[in-house]
């Protein structure tokens, strides 16, 4: 992120909302990082109010908020998967700006691992083989499914020691942090794809679709690389994907700049297919009205956007929530960062809950789609001191 959009932050001197949250005073409300620099926030001066949000449109709404609040003012927070439930969007208190260099040297302390649960889940198979049949059948192109896993420690999880072993695992991603309102719960991850992404006025979006697990042996891993590289299936699914993110993003910018094919980006645990996206965003419009525009994208939900969500609420037992969603912030100018809410988990006392997902299509066998998600799995249980490495869960 650019420092110099943040310099006035630590100035500001506003008047706290009475109707916003209680603040959580233990740690702060969010953290961001992204490019070596991490935008943290405390407190809660004003919410987004959902009611708002309906009458206005979530992006005008957002707009109108910061335009009330003083220079330097951000918005921060989460938007779920699920476009018609609420957000939780937030103007913090006090906002700094500071290197990633010089915070992850600190807060390192661990919990011990005592149980993980759900680690295979038959009915994530059963309901990708009935996604599979739908899709035969016509009903839906592609549906992306996702499943969920529980890990235990002996004490309460620490939100900011888990977000900074997530960034040293990948720094080149979007680490987060989010304090729910009035609970103890919090949401950390560490998201490789950026949604939208704009600074004075130029819009960029980084779509991935299409992934394969890292190996710990190095010609291996780069074999996986090249395979992933030149199969036909993921770079189908990857180019409908850009496709698709392409003719949205013309709704809220021009000057659209797409590469004709991916490159591979690496993770700690994972490959990815991704191509990024340039072009000019519309004045008057910001980052979260371009992050909206695309969500939720065909590689979190599928096709028909409308079927695919349909076949998700019935596939799956439980509501994403925010996995899924988009998590990020944006300033009075419009500029900011939004990144897609995945390689995530909720932290709640010594509960953690995390959620992984893959993408179905006619040709994909329930078992693999199974052992893609125990993959992404490990990013989480990595940071939470759970070592999978070439486990298929």
């Amino acid at each position: 992120m650019n420092a110099q959009l943040l310099e006035n932050h630590h100035e500001e001197t506003a008047v706290e909302d009475p109707s916003a949250p209680t603040p959580r005073t233990d740690e702060a409300t969010f953290r961001f990082a992204s490019y070596g620099r991490a935008l943290i926030g405390h407190g809660i001066k004003a919410t987004l109010d959902a009611e708002r949000a309906r009458r206005l449109g979530l992006g005008p709404a957002a707009r109108q908020l910061l335009a009330e609040r003083p220079p330097g003012s951000i918005l921060a927070g989460v938007v779920p998967f699920d476009r018609a439930a609420d957000p939780f969007l937030f103007v913090p208190q006090q906002v700094e700006d500071l290197p990633m260099r010089g915070l992850t040297h600190g807060g390192q302390e661990t919990s011990t691992v005592a149980e993980v649960v759900g680690e295979y889940n038959p009915q994530f198979i059963c309901a990708a083989g009935a996604a599979i049949d739908r899709i035969k059948t016509g009903t839906v192109e592609k549906v992306v499914l996702a499943r969920s896993l529980e890990v235990f420690a002996d004490k309460e999880w620490n939100p900011e020691s888990v977000w900074q072993r997530l960034y040293q695992q990948n720094p080149a991603g979007h680490s987060f942090t989010i304090g729910l309102p009035q609970e103890e719960a919090s949401i950390v991850g560490n998201s490789p794809e950026l949604i939208a992404g704009v600074l004075r006025g130029q819009l960029t979006s980084h779509p991935l679709a299409g992934s394969a697990p890292r190996l710990t042996d190095r010609t291996q891993d780069q074999k996986a690389a090249a395979v992933l590289a030149g199969s036909a299936k993921n770079l189908a699914e990857h180019e409908f994907v850009v496709r698709h993110i392409s003719t949205a993003l013309r709704s809220v910018a021009k000057d659209l700049i797409v590469p004709s094919g991916p490159d591979l980006l690496p993770t700690g645990q994972m490959w990815h297919l991704g191509t990024l996206i340039r072009a000019s965003l519309y004045k008057g419009l910001g980052s979260l009205d371009a992050a909206l525009a695309i969500h939720p994208t065909p590689a979190i939900c599928g096709s028909p956007t409308a079927a695919a969500q349909a076949l998700i609420s019935e596939l799956e037992p439980d509501a994403r929530g925010f996995y899924g969603g988009l998590v990020g912030w944006m300033n009075r100018d419009g500029e900011g960062e939004w990144a897609l809410l995945l390689r995530s988990a909720v932290l709640n006392g010594n509960r953690a809950t995390l959620h992984a997902g893959a993408g179905i299509v006619a040709d994909s066998d329930p078992f693999d789609e199974h052992s893609e998600t125990a993959a992404k799995f490990r990013t989480m249980l990595c940071a939470l001191g759970v070592d999978r490495a070439g486990s298929s869960l």
